[in-house]
């Protein structure tokens, strides 16, 4: 019965995908799995390069959005040829977009997988990462690799390969927001949509949207002052480039929360930090 239940879910699930994106070709696992078995299709990644290089389905071709002019040089000649996007799960809408630049360059035979790279990660089908050094794994308590430092009144520790990736250390914040710790000083904007804010959110959090039509923006007036800012999404995808548009002297306050946050209505948010390449 349990199972049945959640194949209907999963059906309800895929058709209000669906029916949200009705000029999309929206396929699920099941026909996502059977193109790459039959080697018949392209599949093309919108998300970022870090994560791109951390983790994707096997072969899968980088291809972001804001990158498309400069990368699809690198498409198959033939329109007809059948290409799938798909980018970090069932709210990333950048798969959608990429989706929509291809059918406006005349391709005909686009899909887009919504499960993405987490979905096919977890049914363990064929991934490709960047090679990384084995390390011996540490045991005890997460210990952050940089100091503490002081940022427009809040203390934290930074994350990212360096202070100019403008990133909060992902896995010491995600501790403090799963135990409800988040210092009074530090004040969450969850760039999301307000749609998606309303389904759930982090506690504390306000809804600042990050724009991205006509022109990207977002209303930094909102911010608090006094405060440390700390943005989130779904992905950390958004709040990459929601901070990367601010001018210098609102983004010093500001950093990102590189995580997975999934809020489901009437539920406590599972917050997940995504690893360091």
């Amino acid at each position: 019965m349990k199972k049945l239940i959640k194949i209907m879910l999963s059906i309800a699930l895929f058709i209000g995908v669906a029916n949200a994106s009705e000029d999309l070709n929206i396929i699920p696992l099941k026909k996502a799995k059977g193109m790459f078995n039959a080697k018949s299709a392209l599949f093309l990644d919108a998300r970022g390069f870090k994560l791109y290089q951390k983790g994707t389905i096997m072969a899968a071709v980088h291809m972001p959005t804001k990158k498309y002019k400069n990368f699809k040089k690198w498409l198959p000649i033939d329109k007809h040829a059948k290409i799938v996007t798909f980018c970090n799960g069932i709210k990333c809408e950048e798969s959608d977009k990429l989706a929509r630049k291809l059918m406006a360059d005349g391709y005909n035979r686009v899909y887009v997988y919504k499960g993405g790279y987490p979905e096919w990660k977890k049914e363990k089908l064929p991934l490709m990462s960047l090679v990384k050094e084995c390390k011996e794994e540490k045991k005890g308590p997460y210990k952050p690799k940089n100091p503490l430092i002081t940022i427009n009144g809040a203390k934290v520790h930074l994350g990212g390969e360096s202070a100019a990736d403008g990133m909060i250390d992902q896995f010491w914040f995600a501790q403090l927001v799963n135990e409800g710790k988040i210092p009074a000083n530090i004040q969450l904007v969850d760039v999301r949509k307000p749609s998606q804010f309303k389904e759930g959110s982090l506690p504390g959090a306000i809804n600042v949207p990050f724009q991205s039509k006509p022109k990207e923006s977002i209303d930094y007036t909102k911010f608090p002052k006094n405060k440390l800012i700390v943005f989130y999404c779904n992905t950390g995808m958004q709040s990459t480039d929601a901070r990367n548009i601010l001018e210098d002297d609102v983004a010093k306050n500001v950093l990102i929360f590189d995580a997975n946050v999934v809020c489901e209505k009437g539920k406590k948010c599972v917050v997940t930090a995504n690893e360091d390449l």
